[in-house]
């Protein structure tokens, strides 16, 4: 799996060829991107691995 340092990197790297402007607000939104992006991705595993949920009828008060 990719780090988000790498994935930073290239985005990055990938915007200067383009010859865009890379200022602080770039940098921000690039950052929170990735990180919400691999955020997504492992919350996504962490549903698909998680066991199926079965509901039980609850017990009637005494």
């Amino acid at each position: 799996m990719l780090d988000s340092e790498s994935l930073e990197m290239t985005v990055l790297q990938m915007a200067r060829i383009q010859g865009e402007k890379l200022d602080r607000h770039t940098l921000y939104t690039v950052r929170n991107e990735i990180r919400n992006a691999l955020a997504a991705k492992e919350r996504y595993h962490r549903t698909m691995a998680a066991p199926p949920y079965q509901w039980k009828k609850p017990r009637p008060p005494r």
